[in-house]
């Protein structure tokens, strides 16, 4: 018999989840209004062609419709879980390997509940890729693809998850109260190891990596990169292609041994464009962006590791276990996760806050590329992209704030139109 499911701290989870839920909608809706208009923005008229306007707002509408239904599904379903599937399968979990067997348990525990979500997951995924995208030129995939990557990430899945898990279980009983120390040190190493093992190991086992064939680009992306001191040592581009028309590029590596990757649905662009994009990335690295965010990361998981350790055992781990319909268990992994749904208030702060730093620095690297004499090239690039990505050129303003990690194109290329008239002052 499954412990009922009730008790303060479930209630106030549930009216916290439901009350971002509602607002998450309305915000939904503002923007759907938006992409229902059919006038070009006042900042874009004469420069946008009305006919690729119509296609980026159906393409956005389209989303926002299907994101409504998954959104109401997969809101429904958590509840559905939260209440009756997920204790029920932890208690099965127990009546096969006992509760003494805490890393059996939990394994496979977490293999039934990742099961149980793909009945949800799969079918979703599937109509965005073969239906939405496809309907708007941009799906590249093939179903033989999908199922191939569906298999790889579930075995990645099983491998790092039988070897992380137990280990985090572990350091939190071997350590005992204090643990937190150790388990913040334990994830810092890790973070650090995935650095290197995501680009190096796991990636090219979904895309294949080809040093760029165009040799001229090449030659003008090592002479930029030498221009700002960025130590390149390799540069890559990879089949973006086969799955997604949509274009992306990056840049990896640690401290003097960076490489440069480039989709091939990027290279179509004037070289003038790429090296401006690039320039911009090179802006992320000169001002110690992702420096930054890595220290950021680390203080937040040092934080809760902390509030996670005065929980684990104390009395309220035990009543909020309870509560959930977990009956009597300490389990660390129940008790983690319960944790980290109770928290979930400061963490969506926190997103918020980390969307505007976000923001901002787009704005800073944008400004970077513009010193370095590539505003007009990042102007067009940044214009091409958005056109052929279908971006949102008319974006609501709250519902941008809310969730826009980069700035609107409207705000980037009025900031950047701005460096410019002030540059233009200073040598006049």
């Amino acid at each position: 018999m499954v412990p009922a499911v009730g008790g303060p701290y479930v209630w106030a989870f549930v009216i916290f989840s439901s009350v971002i839920h509602f607002f998450e909608q309305y915000l939904e809706y503002r923007q759907l209004q938006k992409n229902r208009e059919s006038a070009v923005p006042e900042e874009f008229q004469g420069i946008v062609d009305e006919a690729k306007f119509l296609e980026s707002q159906a393409y956005q509408k389209d989303k926002r419709l299907f994101g409504f239904v998954k959104d109401w599904v997969s809101f429904i379903f958590d509840k559905v879980q939260l209440f009756l599937i997920t204790p029920w399968l932890w208690h099965y979990a127990v009546s096969v390997f006992g509760e003494e067997a805490e890393y059996s348990c939990t394994l496979f525990f977490l293999f039934l509940l990742q099961w149980v979500e793909k009945p949800i997951s799969i079918p979703f995924s599937l109509y965005s890729n073969f239906v939405v995208e496809e309907k708007h030129g941009f799906n590249k995939m093939t179903v033989k693809l999908f199922v191939t990557d569906l298999i790889k990430s579930e075995i990645l899945t099983y491998v790092f998850g039988g070897l992380l898990v137990p280990m985090l279980i572990w350091i939190v009983r071997y350590f005992g109260a204090g643990f937190y120390l150790y388990l913040w040190g334990f994830v810092q190493c890790l973070m650090m190891a995935f650095m290197w093992i995501y680009p190096n190991l796991i990636q090219p086992l979904f895309n294949e990596f080809k040093t760029l064939q165009d040799l001229e680009l090449k030659e003008k992306i090592e002479a930029l990169a030498a221009e700002v001191s960025f130590p390149l040592t390799k540069l890559f581009q990879i089949d973006g292609s086969k799955r997604s028309g949509h274009s992306n590029a990056y840049f990896f590596g640690f401290w003097k041994y960076k490489r440069i990757v480039l989709y091939d649905t990027l290279l179509h662009l004037k070289h003038d464009d790429i090296l401006a994009i690039l320039c911009h990335e090179l802006g992320h690295w000169k001002f110690g962006h992702t420096l930054m965010n890595l220290v950021i990361a680390s203080a937040h998981t040092f934080v809760l590791f902390w509030l996670f350790d005065l929980v684990m055992y104390s009395e309220v781990s035990s009543q909020m276990v309870k509560q959930f319909g977990y009956g009597e268990t300490n389990a660390v992994m129940v008790s983690l996760m319960l944790f980290m749904l109770l928290v979930s208030p400061t963490e969506q702060l926190l997103s918020l806050l980390m969307t505007m730093l976000s923001r901002r620095n787009e704005f800073q690297a944008d400004s970077f590329a513009a010193k370095m004499g590539k505003s007009d090239g990042l102007q067009s690039g940044l214009f091409q992209i958005h056109e052929e990505n279908k971006g949102d050129l008319n974006p609501d303003p709250l519902y941008s704030w809310y969730h826009f990690s980069h700035p609107p194109l409207v705000e980037r290329l009025r900031a950047l139109k701005a460096i410019e008239a002030e540059s233009a002052k200073k040598v006049s």
